[in-house]
């Protein structure tokens, strides 16, 4: 079954970077890449119009065909140079991007998406652009945060922090299984607990132990109060290259990343970040 993968794009580097992961990280898969350029609805200035020479003229119908022949060519040179044969399809749209992006999800029945942790118009000190977030808690879709400037160089370690309270299904793990068995990776279950597993837990626990059985697969329960800089500490020792969590409301993971005091994970975060929506 052919896997569609949505890769949004405002032509930044960041967003570019992100493109040039997930075509590496699904070199050997059959899939079908999206690519999706979204502009956001503008009102140009008689004076712009003028200028411009543009007065009477279909305005966003010019801007919506310059993308297109813009973001073709960059999709076609991308192929060429990754050597990918992967199928592919292009859209450019007016809108907000995170709008969009639920759209072409239900259209498209994408699987996965693979964006940069930020826009061209978002700030060096910003950890996640505002796009990332919101497409992100919209939980539409599993989506891969590609920080700046990252290369992929292969996944032999992925790191899976998780408080055990949420009840996994199988769906939860599915775009992780696909990347394990790709890559033949490691996985590495992290538990942070201040008291011994309750019951529930533990049943939690083996349905990861039975979901994992495959591949190799390293269970660790740590002792601390400050999970964000446990899992920092420990993804710097254990050198993952793919940090995955759960994205479940009420669950330590909005504690982690979008609370108003960023934690030192999402502060020094190096490598790409895959959430899964519960």
């Amino acid at each position: 079954m052919m896997l569609s993968i949505l890769l949004p794009t405002d032509f930044s580097e960041n967003s570019k970077n992100a493109i040039k992961y997930a075509l590496e990280l699904y070199k050997d898969e059959d899939c079908k890449f999206h690519f999706l350029h979204c502009y956001p609805p503008v009102i140009f200035s008689y004076e712009y119009q003028i200028e411009k020479g543009l007065i009477g003229k279909d305005i966003h119908k010019i801007l919506q065909e310059e993308s297109k022949e813009r973001l073709y060519e960059f999709v076609l040179s991308l192929m060429r140079k990754h050597g990918n044969d992967q199928e592919f399809d292009i859209e450019v749209v007016k809108g907000f991007l995170p709008d969009r992006i639920s759209k072409a999800v239900s259209d498209k029945k994408i699987e996965l998406i693979v964006m940069g942790t930020k826009g061209e118009t978002d700030s060096d000190r910003v950890v996640f652009g505002s796009n990332t977030i919101q497409v992100i808690n919209k939980r539409c879709c599993p989506v891969v945060a590609v920080p700046d400037d990252y290369k992929f160089a292969g996944i032999e370690n992925i790191l899976f922090p998780s408080d055990l309270n949420l009840a996994f299904k199988h769906k939860h793990f599915q775009p992780i299984l696909n990347i394990l068995k790709l890559h033949n990776s490691n996985i590495k279950v992290l538990h942070i607990a201040m008291q011994d597993l309750t019951p529930l837990q533990k049943i939690h626990k083996e349905f990861i132990k039975e979901t994992f059985t495959d591949y190799n697969t390293t269970y660790d329960i740590l002792e601390e109060k400050n999970i964000a800089d446990v899992i920092y500490a420990y993804q710097q020792k254990h050198n993952s290259e793919l940090l995955m969590m759960i994205n479940n409301k009420h669950t330590f993971f909005e504690n982690l990343f979008f609370k108003p005091t960023i934690s030192k994970i999402a502060m020094h975060l190096q490598t790409p970040f895959m959430v899964i929506p519960a």
